[in-house]
């Protein structure tokens, strides 16, 4: 049979996976992001801190994950788990505004931009790759590994580190003083 006829379903499929760098940058926006989650999470109220705690765990777990293996796990499905803050935030400002008592569960905005910024970010290059059906090589070397490590590390460093400080979590943590 002609490979060039067949249809779709009698295709090969290929395994799909990301690249040394892209999995880097991956983990790193995925470790932010959880970070960020996880601050948030204590000023919350109770369900809504069990869900930031889910989040940030999953995130977490996920960063871990992916920096380990060829391919990220849920590598299909990530775009639409990465948005899913993101939508929980949404629903929680509509459902405020349009609440009879007109308040808002109060997270902070800063932070929580942030982590959605960096919820996008890998919901966007997941995105990507899964729409482009094609195996990353695996070849890149290390040079180029370690290089996009660090400049995604400083990247998502540079938006996590001051978000971070705008949580009540790091708030206390800069203004613990200790007694001798």
């Amino acid at each position: 049979m002609d490979t060039r006829t067949a249809p779709a379903a009698a295709q090969p499929t290929q395994r799909l996976s990301a690249a040394p760098a892209v999995r880097a940058f991956l983990a790193v926006a995925a470790l932010g992001a959880g970070l960020l989650h996880a601050a948030l999470a204590p000023d919350a109220p109770p369900l809504l801190l069990g869900l930031l705690v889910l989040i940030a765990a999953s995130e977490l777990a996920w960063a871990v994950a992916t920096l380990a293996r060829e391919r990220p796990p849920f590598f299909e499905v990530a775009p639409a788990l990465a948005l899913a803050p993101l939508v929980l935030w949404a629903g929680l400002a509509v459902a405020g505004a349009s609440a009879t008592t007109g308040t808002v569960i109060g997270l902070s905005l800063a932070p929580m931009g942030a982590a959605s910024l960096l919820d996008v970010a890998i919901a966007v290059s997941t995105a990507v790759l899964v729409r482009r059906r094609k195996p990353a090589s695996q070849q890149t070397g290390a040079v180029r590994f370690v290089l996009a490590l660090i400049l995604s590390a400083s990247a998502v460093s540079f938006i996590t580190i001051p978000a971070l400080g705008l949580t009540e979590a790091g708030v206390v943590a800069v203004t613990v003083h200790h007694h001798h």
